[in-house]
Formats: C-alpha cells, sequence, structure tokens
C-alpha cells in the first residue's frame, strides 16, 4: 500500500525527543494547522535530515499520514528566521508567540494565521525601536485571537485587526503608552479566560 505525500511549509514550534534517535516535532502548516511529526533518526550525528530539524526553524517539508502521526520524509531549512533576529527581546516574543500557538491551534487549516506569523518575522527583523518591537508582540497576539474566533469587537481594537496588512503607523499607535496599557489589559483578560 503507497502512502499519499504532501509537501507543506512550515515552522518548527517545538520537538521532544522520541527515542534515542528520533524527534516528536510540532510543525505548524498553511495547510494542516499544527500537526505532531515523528521524524525517525534524526539525532544521529549521520543525519542528512539533522542540520533541518531544529526549534523555530522555518523550512518546506515533504510528509506521510500515519495512523497516530504523521512521518517526516524529507525537510529543507529554507530560512533561518529565528537565528537572524538580532535580539534575545525579539526571540522571547517569538517564543511567546510560538508557546501560544503550541496551545491554541488544532490540525487544520490556519492559512491567515501562518501568513500572519511571517509577518511577525518580517517586521522583527527590520525594527531597531524597542517600543514598536514591542508592539509587534501586542499585534500578533491581537491578530491571532482574532482568527481563532477569541477576540471580542472593541472599538479600540478593531483597527489593529480589520486591515489586512500590517503597517508602522497602526505599530506606532499601539507602541503609545495608553493604547498599550489597553491592550496589554485587554490580552491578560483574553488570556485569562482561556486558562493561559
Amino acid at each position: 500500500m503507497s502512502h499519499r505525500l504532501y509537501h507543506t511549509e512550515g515552522f518548527i514550534l517545538q520537538y521532544r525527543p522520541r527515542s534515542e534517535d528520533s524527534k516528536m516535532l510540532y510543525l505548524f502548516t498553511p495547510d494542516f494547522g499544527l500537526i505532531v511529526v515523528v521524524a525517525q533518526g534524526v539525532r544521529k550525528e549521520t543525519s542528512k535530515l539533522r542540520a533541518n530539524i531544529t526549534d523555530f526553524s522555518y523550512g518546506h517539508y515533504s510528509l506521510v499520514r500515519g495512523r497516530e502521526f504523521w512521518r517526516l520524509v524529507s525537510a529543507e531549512k529554507s530560512n533561518d528566521f529565528f537565528g537572524s533576529l538580532s535580539s534575545v527581546e525579539k526571540r522571547a516574543i517569538v517564543g511567546h508567540i510560538f508557546r501560544l500557538l503550541l496551545i491554541l491551534i488544532e490540525e487544520e487549516e490556519s492559512r491567515e494565521i501562518f501568513t500572519e506569523l511571517k509577518e511577525v518575522f518580517g517586521w522583527l527583523a527590520k525594527l531597531k525601536d524597542r517600543d514598536l518591537i514591542l508592539a509587534v508582540e501586542k499585534m500578533a497576539v491581537l491578530r491571532l485571537l482574532h482568527h481563532l474566533g477569541y477576540l471580542k469587537s472593541d472599538r479600540q481594537l478593531d483597527r489593529f485587526v480589520s486591515e489586512k496588512n500590517w503597517s508602522v503607523t497602526d505599530l506606532t499607535l499601539l507602541a503609545e503608552p495608553k493604547t498599550s496599557h489597553y491592550v496589554v489589559q485587554y490580552l491578560n483578560k483574553t488570556l485569562k479566560e482561556l486558562h493561559w
């Protein structure tokens, strides 16, 4: 019986050792959402896939769907988004967003959220201003919660989630102390309601 081969781009949100030579990958993809993938033999020194299977890496993957888990057939790291981030603070923001994705995302198509995640990396890579960098995290969480249906309509927040594209104007507004404080309180309340 032959298995269908699926090709997808994705972010490795996290991995865990599975056995002496294998890993369990938590792979976020646009087509399948968050999936658990077994990567056989990638912990061996001789594995050709080893360098392409790291936390927070972005790449293109070939997979086979198994009864219990997906199985990795091939992997090609396309861009070291995470490694290109110049500060510990930027990397911490990505870590926070990835942890939130691990909790909230399921195995279902997630194209909009995937696009938002790529947007986060794009903005973090080019911004230098600390307040704008922190605004990226707020914007990302707002938009993630909006796409998942957890964000209640709010006149003060609607502008940040209604536009398809991000803008410096919106990030600057999110960085203003009064707006920033309101958004942080709103997000904390929403995440608390989600038991996070």
